[in-house]
């Protein structure tokens, strides 16, 4: 596993999104390296880690106790934790699996605490859209059935590739608020999609990521109920991804969360408010006192 390690102070352990990589927080940690050490994790398959195969159906679990490896290696009895997307779940499995004895606070960025819409539940995946996306994604995950993971991406046949980048294209689209966001995905065709986020090659792991979604139980709410520690949680307001309101619902569950909401803003919250995400990561890190332990909109 390949993991960037910059800056001096305690520790904070930063899990990007999904088809992201470590160097993601780059710009937004940097001008906090003074006074706060980052490690900052490539997931199993993404980034410096793409050589490292996920080898267990439950992909959050997988990257959790791969976090909790990461800290036990770099001697870290004690760390801040961040979450964004992909990494955001993770941080919840994390917590639902380890505990917070080892996380002194969490700043959790743009997710649900329940992945799956079900009869108590409608603020999963796409919220209103989640049914058909699922459906959509088992259709995609059937037609992949059978081929090996390993397979280049340039043998795979002419129509798997292209639903690949077409499904996939999609999502990425809806992640993002803008236009020209949209654009990149939607417009570009097929074949040449955002290939910074798609690339080829990585089709296993995203399949498997996606997989783990749609079967694994990530339901965190009961599990929050257990966290004690300070729980910051960033809601993209425009987020098509994770519905707001889904988000605000943490409070729900643990009414010692601190809900920013950064208004207008989709699901790629770092990305869209970079000076306010800088500004908010700062006052995190710092246990800013000006922000109370109580749940309230910002």
């Amino acid at each position: 596993l390949h993991y960037l390690d910059i800056g001096r102070g305690p520790a904070c352990l930063m899990l990007h999104a999904f088809g992201m990589r470590a160097s993601m927080w780059l710009p937004f940690v940097l001008p906090h390296a003074h006074r706060q050490r980052f490690l900052m994790l490539d997931f199993r398959g993404f980034g410096g880690s793409r050589g490292v195969a996920i080898t267990s159906p439950n992909v959050l679990r997988q990257f959790a106790e791969d976090a909790e490896d990461l800290l036990i290696h770099a001697g870290i009895p004690k760390a801040a934790l961040v979450g964004f997307s992909i990494g955001a779940a993770t941080g919840f499995e994390y917590l639902r699996q380890f505990g917070d004895a080892r996380i002194t606070r969490y700043l959790h960025i743009d997710q649900t605490p329940c992945i799956a819409n079900q009869q108590d539940w409608e603020h999963g995946l796409l919220g209103p859209e989640h049914e058909p996306t699922f459906a959509r994604v088992r259709e995609v995950l059937a037609a992949f059935a059978g081929v090996p993971r390993d397979l280049p991406f340039r043998s795979l046949p002419r129509d798997l590739r292209h639903l690949y980048f077409s499904w996939f294209g999609e999502f990425f689209a809806n992640c993002l608020d803008t236009a020209w966001g949209e654009w990149v995905f939607r417009k570009a065709g097929p074949w040449n999609p955002g290939r910074v986020l798609l690339k080829g090659d990585d089709w296993g792991i995203y399949l498997d990521c996606v997989q783990a979604f749609l079967e694994q139980d990530y339901d965190f709410r009961q599990s929050l109920r257990s966290v004690k520690v300070p729980l910051w949680v960033l809601i993209g307001g425009r987020s098509k991804i994770y519905p707001a309101e889904g988000q605000r619902a943490i409070a729900d569950y643990a009414p010692h969360a601190r809900l920013i909401e950064f208004s207008g803003v989709g699901h790629v919250l770092p990305m869209e408010a970079p000076v306010r995400f800088v500004r908010t990561l700062g006052d995190f890190i710092a246990g800013s006192p000006e922000f109370p332990l109580e749940a309230k909109a910002a």
